[in-house]
């Protein structure tokens, strides 16, 4: 009897150790679930506070481009060189009193990237950086219909009856109704197809939505979505946007493009319509010449808006914060008007 109890004593702390034993490891994986969480907001505040000083980074540098610095920084972004004597000769003057006012086609924002260095880091925080003019890319929610079919037949070199159903399809997308085009497609129409997603009705939230428009090829959408963008006001800086995007503008022929082309590689950039206009050839000025109103409605000829796009992180964490801002010009400089963290 007394081996019997003996034994059983012995089995009771054995299961007692056993409890106390995953009582502990619960509580420690307990506690390492409350620190990793802990860590992870402590590194997404740090990524973020990361990500927006590099927008205010690049605000504050186009701002100063705009107050007669943006040769300056351009030579310094290009030599990495901040010596105490450039800094002590900064200009001291008001702000008012040092804004471009003499030559409004000056544009101090020409190639922005040029401005701003392309990453910083503070300890181990860092941010990696980003700038581009919004005119150098077709605003999909803003081109209207001759625009984005002529940017898929001219731009991407599509057959026109393809080029014209995508763009059909791409105004059933945004439009307010469900009656489909000539050549588009509504809910029905995505239905029957089993497409993975149905036309929201409204502008383009995402541009990975384009993928999912009815018509769209994955080898189309990836050539293609370099060249679109969502934000800004939808203006076309003909001075800044590539080949394919000039080819969706109103007038504008592949001679007349490569004209233009050739004359920004040579560093001349026309800086009104009827400077445009006295580079083409004869064989190419009619073309725009009949569509200047359409033309000109939807093209700028310097950088009115800013994307700035800052990926902000910490060393050894696995959390990234992007933040977007877009910056228009003001009288008091680079100024915000459209934000977007995630």
């Amino acid at each position: 009897m007394t081996r019997q109890r003996a034994g059983f004593i012995l089995v009771a702390v054995l299961w007692l150790i056993v409890a106390l034993g995953a009582v502990g490891l619960d509580a420690s994986l307990r506690s390492r679930t409350r620190r990793l969480a802990a860590a992870n907001v402590l590194d997404q505040t740090r990524a973020r506070a990361a990500a927006m000083a590099g927008t205010e980074y690049a605000r504050s540098r186009l701002t100063a481009a705009m107050l007669d610095r943006a040769f300056e920084l351009r030579n310094e972004r290009l030599s990495n060189a901040r010596s105490a004597r450039a800094q002590r000769s900064a200009t001291r003057a008001s702000v008012n009193s040092l804004f471009r006012s003499s030559d409004p086609f000056d544009d101090p924002w020409r190639e922005p990237q040029e401005l701003v260095a392309p990453d910083m880091a503070f300890a181990d925080a860092r941010y990696a950086l980003r700038v581009r003019d919004t005119g150098a890319s077709l605003n999909l929610n803003e081109a209207d219909e001759g625009v984005l079919r002529q940017f898929f037949a001219q731009g991407m070199r599509v057959d026109y009856a393809f080029a014209d159903q995508l763009t059909q399809a791409i105004l059933d997308w945004r439009d307010e109704d469900d009656i489909p085009r000539i050549n588009g497609g509504e809910r029905d129409e995505y239905l029957a197809a089993r497409m993975p997603a149905l036309p929201p009705n409204r502008d383009f939230a995402e541009l990975d939505e384009l993928r999912h428009v009815i018509g769209m090829t994955p080898e189309l959408y990836e050539e293609a979505r370099m060249y679109l963008t969502l934000v800004g006001s939808g203006d076309v800086n003909v001075n800044a946007a590539p080949e394919p995007v000039l080819l969706a503008l109103p007038g504008m022929t592949p001679p007349a493009v490569t004209t233009l082309l050739r004359a920004r590689s040579a560093g001349q950039t026309p800086r009104s319509a009827g400077e445009l206009r006295a580079l083409m050839p004869a064989g190419t000025r009619a073309a725009l010449e009949d569509e200047r109103s359409r033309f000109n409605r939807i093209t700028t000829y310097r950088t009115n808006e800013v994307e700035i796009i800052a990926d902000g992180s910490v060393d050894g964490s696995p959390i990234r914060v992007r933040a977007r801002v877009v910056v228009a010009r003001s009288n008091t400089g680079a100024v915000v008007v459209w934000k977007k963290v995630e």
